[in-house]
Protein backbone atom coordinates (compact mmCIF):
# COMPACT_ATOMS: atom_id res chain seq x y z
CA UNK A 1 0.00 0.00 0.00
CA UNK A 2 2.50 2.39 0.89
CA UNK A 3 6.21 2.10 -0.15
CA UNK A 4 8.89 5.10 0.97
CA UNK A 5 12.15 5.04 -1.21
CA UNK A 6 15.16 6.99 -0.20
CA UNK A 7 13.43 10.00 1.40
CA UNK A 8 14.99 12.66 2.65
CA UNK A 9 13.75 15.81 4.26
CA UNK A 10 15.95 18.84 5.05
CA UNK A 11 14.39 22.02 6.57
CA UNK A 12 15.24 25.48 5.84
CA UNK A 13 17.52 25.67 8.77
CA UNK A 14 20.18 23.01 7.48
CA UNK A 15 18.80 20.09 9.96
CA UNK A 16 18.63 17.01 7.61
CA UNK A 17 15.77 15.41 9.44
CA UNK A 18 15.25 12.26 7.20
CA UNK A 19 18.29 10.38 5.50
CA UNK A 20 17.68 7.74 2.55
CA UNK A 21 14.69 6.30 5.00
CA UNK A 22 13.29 3.50 2.50
CA UNK A 23 10.78 1.00 3.99
CA UNK A 24 7.31 -0.61 2.61
CA UNK A 25 3.66 -0.55 4.60
CA UNK A 26 1.55 -3.53 3.45
CA UNK A 27 -2.68 -3.33 3.83
CA UNK A 28 -3.71 -3.60 6.94
CA UNK A 29 -0.30 -3.52 8.79
CA UNK A 30 -0.37 -1.95 12.22
CA UNK A 31 3.33 -0.32 12.09
CA UNK A 32 5.28 1.74 15.01
CA UNK A 33 7.61 3.89 14.32
CA UNK A 34 10.20 4.54 17.54
CA UNK A 35 13.42 6.68 18.38
CA UNK A 36 14.05 9.43 20.53
CA UNK A 37 12.74 12.90 19.93
CA UNK A 38 13.95 14.47 17.67
CA UNK A 39 15.02 11.12 15.51
CA UNK A 40 12.66 12.11 12.53
CA UNK A 41 9.20 10.33 13.18
CA UNK A 42 7.07 12.99 13.16
CA UNK A 43 8.76 14.22 10.18
CA UNK A 44 8.15 11.16 8.69
CA UNK A 45 4.55 10.80 9.15
CA UNK A 46 4.25 15.02 8.05
CA UNK A 47 5.90 14.01 4.83
CA UNK A 48 3.78 10.68 4.42
CA UNK A 49 0.55 13.21 3.92
CA UNK A 50 2.57 15.87 2.72
CA UNK A 51 2.19 18.68 5.18
CA UNK A 52 5.95 19.05 4.52
CA UNK A 53 6.97 18.69 1.38
CA UNK A 54 10.45 15.82 1.28
CA UNK A 55 13.50 17.07 -0.13
CA UNK A 56 14.38 14.14 -2.28
CA UNK A 57 12.85 10.49 -2.65
CA UNK A 58 9.17 9.12 -3.63
CA UNK A 59 6.44 8.24 -1.54
CA UNK A 60 4.18 5.80 -3.10
CA UNK A 61 0.83 5.44 -2.16
CA UNK A 62 -0.98 2.64 -4.24
CA UNK A 63 1.79 2.91 -7.06
CA UNK A 64 1.09 7.08 -7.28
CA UNK A 65 4.27 9.34 -5.95
CA UNK A 66 2.72 11.24 -3.62
CA UNK A 67 5.60 14.13 -3.53
CA UNK A 68 4.52 15.00 -7.04
CA UNK A 69 1.09 15.49 -6.52
CA UNK A 70 -0.65 19.20 -6.40
CA UNK A 71 -4.11 20.65 -6.69
CA UNK A 72 -6.97 18.37 -6.55
CA UNK A 73 -5.09 15.17 -6.35
CA UNK A 74 -3.13 15.85 -3.59
CA UNK A 75 -6.37 17.14 -1.67
CA UNK A 76 -7.40 13.68 -2.89
CA UNK A 77 -4.56 11.76 -1.76
CA UNK A 78 -5.33 13.60 1.55
CA UNK A 79 -8.64 12.56 2.01
CA UNK A 80 -7.12 9.02 2.14
CA UNK A 81 -5.15 9.61 5.21
CA UNK A 82 -6.26 10.47 8.21
CA UNK A 83 -3.91 12.09 10.65
CA UNK A 84 -4.03 11.63 14.76
CA UNK A 85 -1.92 14.18 17.10
CA UNK A 86 -0.48 13.87 20.34
CA UNK A 87 -2.77 17.12 21.07
CA UNK A 88 -6.10 16.28 20.05
CA UNK A 89 -6.78 19.40 17.86
CA UNK A 90 -10.44 19.41 19.00
CA UNK A 91 -12.92 22.64 18.75
CA UNK A 92 -13.64 22.78 22.60
CA UNK A 93 -16.81 24.17 22.50
CA UNK A 94 -18.46 21.94 19.93
CA UNK A 95 -19.79 18.78 20.96
CA UNK A 96 -18.53 15.13 20.04
CA UNK A 97 -20.71 14.71 17.41
CA UNK A 98 -20.37 18.37 15.61
CA UNK A 99 -15.92 17.27 16.17
CA UNK A 100 -16.81 14.00 14.64
CA UNK A 101 -19.05 15.33 11.35
CA UNK A 102 -15.86 18.15 11.05
CA UNK A 103 -13.60 15.03 9.87
CA UNK A 104 -15.64 14.85 6.62
CA UNK A 105 -14.71 18.48 5.42
CA UNK A 106 -13.07 17.46 2.35
CA UNK A 107 -16.34 16.05 1.48
CA UNK A 108 -18.93 18.11 2.93
CA UNK A 109 -16.60 21.51 2.05
CA UNK A 110 -16.27 24.78 4.25
CA UNK A 111 -19.50 26.82 3.87
CA UNK A 112 -21.58 23.43 4.56
CA UNK A 113 -19.73 22.59 7.16
CA UNK A 114 -19.63 25.94 9.27
CA UNK A 115 -23.41 25.96 8.68
CA UNK A 116 -23.60 22.73 10.14
CA UNK A 117 -25.62 21.59 6.97
CA UNK A 118 -24.91 17.55 7.36
CA UNK A 119 -26.44 14.88 5.32
CA UNK A 120 -28.32 12.24 7.77
CA UNK A 121 -25.85 9.84 6.17
CA UNK A 122 -23.06 11.95 7.47
CA UNK A 123 -24.53 11.76 11.04
CA UNK A 124 -25.50 8.17 10.87
CA UNK A 125 -21.74 7.80 10.19
CA UNK A 126 -20.42 9.29 12.90
CA UNK A 127 -22.27 8.04 15.54
CA UNK A 128 -21.13 4.70 14.17
CA UNK A 129 -17.71 5.95 14.44
CA UNK A 130 -18.58 7.20 17.72
CA UNK A 131 -19.63 3.82 19.34
CA UNK A 132 -16.76 2.12 17.89
CA UNK A 133 -14.77 4.58 20.04
CA UNK A 134 -16.53 3.89 22.83
CA UNK A 135 -18.53 7.35 23.02
CA UNK A 136 -21.59 6.56 22.63
CA UNK A 137 -24.17 8.34 24.99
CA UNK A 138 -21.50 11.50 25.01
CA UNK A 139 -22.53 12.67 21.36
CA UNK A 140 -23.96 15.82 22.98
CA UNK A 141 -21.24 16.33 25.35
CA UNK A 142 -18.68 19.22 24.87
CA UNK A 143 -15.08 17.88 23.93
CA UNK A 144 -13.70 20.31 26.59
CA UNK A 145 -15.50 18.00 29.32
CA UNK A 146 -14.05 15.36 28.40
CA UNK A 147 -11.18 13.81 29.61
CA UNK A 148 -8.07 13.21 27.92
CA UNK A 149 -7.99 10.05 27.05
CA UNK A 150 -11.93 10.79 25.64
CA UNK A 151 -10.98 13.41 23.59
CA UNK A 152 -8.00 11.27 21.94
CA UNK A 153 -10.84 8.94 21.25
CA UNK A 154 -13.14 11.77 19.60
CA UNK A 155 -10.04 12.67 16.80
CA UNK A 156 -9.83 8.78 16.49
CA UNK A 157 -13.39 9.06 15.25
CA UNK A 158 -12.90 12.46 13.19
CA UNK A 159 -10.39 10.69 11.02
CA UNK A 160 -12.43 7.73 10.79
CA UNK A 161 -15.01 10.30 9.01
CA UNK A 162 -12.45 10.63 6.29
CA UNK A 163 -12.97 6.78 5.53
CA UNK A 164 -9.44 6.84 5.66
CA UNK A 165 -7.45 4.05 4.56
CA UNK A 166 -4.16 4.76 6.47
CA UNK A 167 -4.77 6.52 9.68
CA UNK A 168 -0.83 8.02 10.83
CA UNK A 169 -1.30 8.67 14.71
CA UNK A 170 1.96 10.84 15.90
CA UNK A 171 2.67 10.15 19.51
CA UNK A 172 -0.94 9.53 19.89
CA UNK A 173 -0.77 8.71 23.97
CA UNK A 174 2.05 11.19 25.13
CA UNK A 175 -0.48 13.24 26.90
CA UNK A 176 -2.05 10.45 28.14
CA UNK A 177 -1.68 8.23 32.03
CA UNK A 178 -0.33 4.65 31.51
CA UNK A 179 -4.11 3.38 32.19
CA UNK A 180 -5.54 5.88 29.72
CA UNK A 181 -2.86 5.06 26.99
CA UNK A 182 -3.96 1.49 26.76
CA UNK A 183 -7.51 2.25 26.43
CA UNK A 184 -6.83 4.44 23.27
CA UNK A 185 -4.55 1.77 21.82
CA UNK A 186 -6.84 -0.40 22.46
CA UNK A 187 -8.95 1.74 20.10
CA UNK A 188 -6.45 2.28 17.55
CA UNK A 189 -6.42 -2.08 17.02
CA UNK A 190 -9.87 -2.15 16.67
CA UNK A 191 -9.75 0.56 14.33
CA UNK A 192 -7.24 -1.63 12.39
CA UNK A 193 -8.20 -5.16 12.68
CA UNK A 194 -12.12 -4.19 12.34
CA UNK A 195 -12.08 -1.94 10.17
CA UNK A 196 -9.13 -2.95 7.92
CA UNK A 197 -7.81 0.43 7.90
CA UNK A 198 -3.63 0.19 8.22
CA UNK A 199 -2.13 2.17 11.03
CA UNK A 200 1.08 3.63 11.00
CA UNK A 201 1.80 4.82 14.95
CA UNK A 202 4.81 6.22 16.77
CA UNK A 203 5.42 5.56 19.99
CA UNK A 204 7.86 6.05 22.47
CA UNK A 205 7.00 3.03 25.51
CA UNK A 206 8.66 -0.40 24.41
CA UNK A 207 6.23 -2.32 25.72
CA UNK A 208 3.28 -0.38 23.86
CA UNK A 209 4.75 -1.26 21.15
CA UNK A 210 5.42 -5.23 21.77
CA UNK A 211 1.82 -5.48 22.74
CA UNK A 212 0.48 -3.28 19.60
CA UNK A 213 2.59 -3.52 16.51
CA UNK A 214 2.72 -5.99 13.72
CA UNK A 215 6.01 -4.99 12.96
CA UNK A 216 8.78 -2.57 14.04
CA UNK A 217 10.97 0.55 12.18
CA UNK A 218 13.54 2.40 14.37
CA UNK A 219 14.64 5.76 13.35
CA UNK A 220 17.94 7.44 15.25
CA UNK A 221 19.28 11.02 13.66
CA UNK A 222 16.79 10.38 10.61
CA UNK A 223 18.52 6.74 9.78
CA UNK A 224 16.45 4.18 9.94
CA UNK A 225 18.29 1.56 11.68
CA UNK A 226 15.80 -1.15 12.33
CA UNK A 227 12.83 -3.06 10.85
CA UNK A 228 11.56 -5.70 12.01
CA UNK A 229 9.46 -7.84 14.35
CA UNK A 230 8.49 -6.30 18.26
CA UNK A 231 9.89 -9.12 20.13
CA UNK A 232 13.34 -9.26 18.38
CA UNK A 233 13.86 -5.80 20.14
CA UNK A 234 16.18 -7.10 22.76
CA UNK A 235 18.18 -5.14 25.36
CA UNK A 236 21.36 -4.97 22.92
CA UNK A 237 18.51 -3.14 20.23
CA UNK A 238 17.21 -1.30 22.85
CA UNK A 239 20.53 0.64 23.52
CA UNK A 240 21.79 1.07 19.81
CA UNK A 241 18.21 2.83 19.38
CA UNK A 242 17.75 5.06 22.55
CA UNK A 243 21.57 5.03 23.88
CA UNK A 244 23.76 3.36 26.50
CA UNK A 245 22.25 5.15 29.45
CA UNK A 246 18.65 4.96 28.39
CA UNK A 247 16.22 2.79 30.77
CA UNK A 248 13.14 0.98 29.35
CA UNK A 249 10.18 2.44 31.10
CA UNK A 250 7.43 0.28 31.32
CA UNK A 251 3.28 0.72 30.72
CA UNK A 252 1.18 -1.79 32.07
Amino acid sequence: MLEIKNLNKVYPNGLHALKNVSFNVPQGEFLVVIGLSGSGKSTMLRCVNRLHDVSGGEILFNGVDTTKLKGKALREMRANIGMIFQHFNLIPRKTVLQNVLSGNLSRTGIFKSILGMYTKEDKERAMKYIEIVGLKGKEKNRADALSGGQQQRVAIARALMQNPKILLADEPVASLDPATSHSVMQYLKKVNEELGVTVICNLHFLSLVRQYAHRVVALKGGVLIYEGKPSEINEQWFKTIYGEDAVEVTIN
